[in-house]
């Protein structure tokens, strides 16, 4: 039997069921899909954006795991016609369609959760605690937020996040040896199963300018990521270099020398990933009991509706989960 992909469709009123859309159609070759979101705003964008190769889809309560040739649709509670702006509406369908495709995993119905952005002020205004998928995982699988792992995968990049999102002021305090070496085994991980290399070189990126200039400039370098990083020296598996300066690292990185890169905070990833990428850049949450995948960039209601969204970022979403589902 194919493997079965759950796939949240993220926020109404942005891009997110458009890429959605758009990527489900060569996926449905490969996997049984399984669509959470608010039907009617999907119906709708169906006849905005008609296509001839459409597979059946069949709305349901409850998925099930089946052979057969359908994608199955899992609708959120709403208004009957399509939800097109912020409020009460959109918050509620976004939140159930994460919620029911987090259960459809979590139950074993599918082997791999898919999520299309959300707008996180929106879900927020219904549960404040919600900052972003990666922390509502970690929550759902009664873990901590430091036992999860942001990594980023594009073309020519694999990077991990030794933070994720957490306020800037807040980024030294992350880097703790727990944190430190949690993000190297997740990394390690993603890198072999994407890269196929069976010895991974990585990079560690530094937290100050110039990796600290011996100290002048911060002390996390020289305390923390140098005894992390030289406590690998002897091992035959992997191979860690540095603290490196962040701008050297990504040069070196895009240049072939370094496997996979572990980056202090989201931002000392993200700039480099969004100027060097296709458009194809996944966001993977490691740690999970699950493989959970995302495209890397955000709802943008500005162009929603507009046939102008990007789905290359949804399809390798898709891509990636597929093969790092592990097969038995």
């Amino acid at each position: 039997m194919k493997p079965h992909l759950a796939i949240s469709c993220g926020d109404p009123a942005g891009i997110s069921y458009e890429v959605v859309l758009r990527s489900f159609l060569p996926a449905h070759q490969a996997a049984r899909l399984v669509l959470f979101g608010h039907w009617p705003t999907f119906a709708a964008l169906q006849r905005q954006f008609p296509s001839d190769d459409v597979p059946e889809i069949e709305l349901v309560d409850r998925p099930t795991r089946t052979a057969r040739n359908v994608v199955q649709f899992v609708s959120s509670d709403g208004p009957d016609g399509p939800i097109d702006g912020p409020g009460l509406d959109n918050a509620n369908a976004q939140l159930e369609a994460l919620q029911a495709a987090t259960d459809a995993v979590l139950d074993g119905t599918c082997d791999a959760l898919v999520t299309a952005p959300v707008c996180k002020s929106e879900i927020a205004r219904i549960q404040p605690d919600f900052v972003g998928h990666t922390e509502y995982l970690a929550q759902r699988c009664a873990l901590e937020n430091d036992d999860v792992t942001m990594v980023f995968a594009s073309d020519n990049l694999t990077v991990g996040l030794v933070a994720t999102h957490v306020p800037f002021r807040d980024i030294p305090d992350t880097l703790t040896p727990k944190n430190l070496h949690r993000t190297l085994k997740h990394i390690v991980q993603i890198t072999r199963a994407l890269r196929d290399v069976a010895l991974p070189h990585i990079g560690v990126a530094a937290l100050n300018p110039h990796a600290g200039e011996d100290c002048l400039l911060g002390l996390e370098e020289h305390d923390i990521l140098t005894p992390f990083c030289r406590a690998f020296d002897d091992l035959n598996d992997i191979q860690i270099f540095g603290p490196i300066p962040a701008d050297t690292l990504f040069r070196d990185a895009l240049a072939g020398k370094y496997h996979g890169v572990i980056a202090a905070y989201h931002d000392q990833a993200m700039i480099p990933l969004k100027l060097t990428g296709t458009g194809a850049t996944v966001n993977i949450t490691a740690g999970l009991p699950f493989v959970r995948t995302s495209p890397d960039h955000g709802v943008a209601r500005d162009i929603a509706r507009t046939g102008r969204a990007d789905p290359r970022g949804m399809q390798g979403a898709i891509a990636t989960a597929l093969r790092l589902i592990p097969r038995p």
